[in-house]
């Protein structure tokens, strides 16, 4: 059914080598945090947000969210069409051509205070169980070639006291180069 949506859209699956694509998950909208730390008690909604970054020109993608968290998650919004469910097999189709990075899926939950240790508690997005390309995120591009493999997925969001410690581990989004303002005179400047 998947297949036949993102097919029915008459968009072509691509994603090449060339293309740095990412799924990750971040606790901000602005993508400075990933590591989820300071998690709000019960009564209270915690967000996460699920980013495409460096995205080249992409109209849907497919994927899921593997869970190993220990959250009760209640809630998967988006701006943009949704098929399916964020854990399981998520088809998401954006309406459009969007470039550049982006949320495409917020995630809220609930935090019951039980203590969160060890570096097994986690989230990252995967390739889903249904892709058209097996074992790769499928991602669907503004006219590129046609089921184009897909290179790369997320990398893992750690949850609790130890988030920190073991994002320092695994990969973090906080090693990301934040982007500066410039002129083109000092960017050339740095390759003379």
């Amino acid at each position: 059914m998947k297949h036949i949506l993102l097919l029915a859209f008459g968009l072509v699956v691509w994603a090449g080598g060339a293309r740095a694509d990412e799924f990750r998950l971040a606790t901000d909208i602005h993508f400075y945090e990933c590591a989820l730390v300071n998690l709000a008690p019960f009564p209270e909604r915690n967000t996460l947000y699920v980013f495409q970054q460096y995205n080249g020109g992409s109209t849907a993608s497919q994927f899921k969210v593997d869970d190993t968290s220990g959250l009760v998650f209640f809630s998967a919004t988006s701006p943009y069409l949704l098929l399916g469910a964020w854990n399981t097999d998520m088809s998401i189709a954006y309406g459009g051509c969007v470039v550049g990075s982006h949320v495409v899926l917020t995630l809220e939950f609930l935090w019951f205070g039980v203590p969160i240790t060890g570096c097994d508690n986690r989230l990252v997005v995967v390739p889903a169980p249904t892709s058209p390309l097996p074992g790769e995120i499928a991602i669907v591009g503004c006219g590129g070639p046609p089921w184009t493999l897909r290179t790369g997925w997320g990398r893992p969001t750690f949850v609790g006291a130890d988030a920190i410690t073991c994002d320092l581990v695994g990969s973090c989004c906080s090693c990301v180069v934040p982007v500066h303002q410039a002129t083109w005179g000092s960017v050339k400047a740095l390759y003379r």
